[in-house]
């Protein structure tokens, strides 16, 4: 009975929260950069380790998996509040098609039918965002773009939205990164 209740317990060792959140790489978003002219701005960058093994099984699976991104475009001004000039949601999600065998990728902007897993999230983590701007561009000003994305967990169905409540693996939300836009 003594090694029953040992084996249980290290196996309960094996799953503690601390240990598999220091495995995992922390998602965030990089290589920001882009153009600011006229009435718009245009904003390129990359969501990183935003896929856990896990969340790749669910999206084989045909579980629906959805992003939604703010982007902020600010005017940089020294030793004084930076102005904000527009700011845009963004989501993007993925899911499998059993039936037809492929992803279905679906964006603001359009959607996309894509052949393999790889294709999908390469897609899912790559971005070009145009952002409304008001006010003047001035050329040779400082500009730069505010990027945040999150998980949303309130498109996953109820059952899977209870499951995941208490799973860190699928809380997915990125620190603010910021980077430099130019102007003509």
């Amino acid at each position: 009975m003594r090694v029953l209740i040992a084996l249980f317990l290290l196996s309960l060792l094996g799953f503690l929260p601390g240990r598999s959140l220091a495995e995992s790489p922390v998602p965030g978003i990089s290589e920001i950069s882009g153009t600011i002219r006229g009435g718009e701005a245009r904003v390129r960058f990359t969501l990183r380790d935003a896929f856990t093994p896990e969340m790749v099984e669910a999206l084989k699976s045909g579980i629906e998996i959805t992003f939604k991104t703010t982007v902020e475009v600010e005017r940089v001004y020294r030793r004084w509040f930076n102005r904000s000039m527009g700011q845009v949601r963004y989501t993007r999600s993925v899911r499998y098609d059993a039936l037809a065998r492929v992803y279905r990728l679906h964006r603001d902007d359009g959607d996309e039918l894509l052949a393999d897993v790889l294709a999908a999230l390469d897609r899912m983590t790559r971005f070009e965002v145009v952002v409304p701007v008001t006010g003047d561009v001035e050329k040779g000003k400082p500009y730069r773009a505010r990027v945040r994305a999150r998980l949303d967990k309130v498109g996953l169905s109820e059952p899977l939205r209870s499951i995941f409540f208490f799973s860190s693996l699928w809380d997915v939300e990125t620190d603010w990164a910021r980077g430099d836009l130019q102007t003509p």
